[in-house]
């Protein structure tokens, strides 16, 4: 894997998750208009926060993983 494609990968993760927690993301302002309300979000952002290291940490292994299959072989 590519320095461009791990970085591609993180904002992708973190980008993919902060959605959940932004208020004037599409899908929040349609919940917020079904329901009613001035503002919805789908997770509070120490929620997102936690998915996002987890999600992190899930590519920092497959990342290693990977290194290591491509070492042995060499």
């Amino acid at each position: 894997m590519t320095q461009s494609e791990i970085r591609i990968m993180i904002l992708n993760i973190v980008n993919g998750n902060i959605r959940y927690a932004n208020p004037a993301d599409p899908m929040n302002v349609k919940k917020a208009e079904d329901l009613g309300i001035d503002y919805f979000t789908t997770q509070s952002a120490e929620e997102v926060l936690d998915d996002i290291i987890k999600d992190l940490t899930s590519l920092q292994d497959e990342i290693r993983i990977e290194s290591s299959f491509q070492s042995a072989q060499l």
